[in-house]
């Protein structure tokens, strides 16, 4: 009887996962020069983990400095 529940409780309550959804941003490229701010950094894209899965948006965003 116990298995039959069990087998029930799958199908009406997903099992929990480790993974976590988070945010970070990730460098596109080397540090460089860009003229219309006059600062020295990196493009950088904005990723997101969901589910296990991750997607990232375009180079969109800038970090001032090469740390």
């Amino acid at each position: 009887m116990t298995n039959l529940m069990d087998k029930v409780l799958d199908r009406l309550v997903p099992r929990a996962t480790a993974s976590a959804d988070t945010s970070y941003y990730k460098n596109c490229g080397a540090c460089g020069y860009v003229e219309m701010l006059d600062a020295v950094g990196h493009t950088q894209k904005l990723c997101h983990v969901v589910g296990g899965k991750t997607g990232c948006t375009g180079c969109i965003y800038f970090e001032i400095g090469c740390a």
